[in-house]
């Protein structure tokens, strides 16, 4: 496994397993699942609606719990601290874990200003080991940086071969902040595991079209959490540190990119191209 460390010092697994539409009861089953192939690193939100079974697994597991990197997120569109207080509480009560490794704001709704300032608030309290936002573009994202005394320590945006987000790389660069990429493998729309271009390079180096999708998010500084429920494509997802993409290779990727979001998320009031 590879790690970024994140402009507050903590090094973050640069992959991760998506806990997006797993449900409730599946859930823990997945994360042990993870975490026995080599993960060390699980990404839920309030608004999945499993992080119970995401502090289960996390719990079962048999590694020590200063070995797994937790995410979640809130969404609640809160406007005062107690009411981002509580949102965050629920989501304490749900993981049941004594911290969380990073807390994001999931969308720029209610008031981010006052939820970001609780957040800081906790993070010094303890509660989170890192704090940052979720679908922030450049309208939004000052809101949070331009009076925040502690600087988020990522932005996750969608993020994939065909919507590469080179120009959010540059725009968070100044603010040392670093890009995670939800649905790196674009929810398999457009082709992607057969596109041509993946696939042929891919042959030479012995790795699926997949693989070498993951893996171009990765050369480029890009953490990522490709989500599914099945061992086998975990194994897959995560095999991705016995090759490097050439500079030509990387040119051809590159090529893919359609500069637009294919998934649909966020919507229109909320996503803010750059």
């Amino acid at each position: 496994m590879e790690y970024k460390k994140l402009n507050n010092g903590i090094e973050m697994p640069m992959i991760g397993l998506g806990v997006y539409n797993i449900s409730e009861r599946k859930t823990q089953r997945v994360v042990e699942d993870a975490i026995s192939v080599g993960y060390r690193s699980i990404d839920t939100a309030a608004m999945y609606y499993n992080e119970r079974g995401v502090g289960d697994g996390v719990r079962a597991c048999g590694l020590p719990r200063g070995e797994v990197f937790v995410t979640t997120k809130i969404c609640e569109p809160c406007h005062t601290r107690e009411q981002t207080l509580r949102t965050v509480e629920h989501s304490m009560r749900e993981l049941r874990l004594d911290y969380v490794d990073l807390m994001l704001l999931h969308w720029p709704v209610g008031n981010p200003v006052v939820m970001w300032q609780t957040l800081e608030e906790l993070y010094q309290e303890g509660w989170f080991r890192a704090i940052g936002v979720s679908n922030f573009y450049p309208n939004t994202f000052p809101q949070i940086v331009n009076d925040a005394n502690v600087v988020p320590v990522v932005n996750q945006c969608e993020a994939h071969v065909l919507y590469q987000q080179r120009k959010m790389l540059e725009y968070l660069k100044p603010y040392g902040v670093a890009l995670e990429a939800w649905s790196p493998l674009a929810e398999g729309k457009h082709g992607i595991f057969k596109n041509t271009t993946l696939s042929v390079i891919g042959e030479h180096y012995g790795k699926t079209a997949a693989q070498v999708a993951l893996k171009f998010l990765i050369q480029n500084g890009i953490i990522i959490i490709p989500k599914t429920t099945h061992k086998e494509r975990m194994k897959e997802n995560i095999d991705l540190f016995d090759f490097t993409l050439s500079d030509d290779d990387l040119s051809q990727i590159r090529l893919l990119d359609t500069g637009r979001n294919v998934t649909g998320w966020p919507s229109d009031a909320l996503r803010y191209d750059v």
